[in-house]
């Protein structure tokens, strides 16, 4: 299944109790069976980054649109090393 990154900025996410709110529940990002919004980082410069596992890029852009994210770049992931573990996406 394909990952994509995310970086962008969201009004509101630099604020840990919107943020919370924003993105507590399994509704906000698990979007079907086959799409999962797996992480958001929110950076100390206000930026976002949010990662997808989606079978269909476009599930994640119509998140991104849902939750006002005002998207720099938006890419899909080659490999990835994490803990040790690396892996072909």
């Amino acid at each position: 299944m394909a990952r994509f990154i995310a970086i962008g900025k969201v009004a509101g996410w630099d604020n840990l109790e919107k943020f919370t709110a924003d993105l507590k529940s399994t509704e906000k990002w698990r979007i079907d069976a086959r799409t999962t919004i797996t992480t958001v980082f929110a950076l100390e410069d206000g930026r976002m980054i949010a990662e997808c596992h989606t079978p269909d890029k476009a599930e994640f852009e119509a998140w991104l649109k849902k939750v006002g994210f005002a998207v720099e770049s938006l890419t899909q992931m080659k490999h990835i090393a994490k803990a040790g573990d690396i892996w072909k996406c």
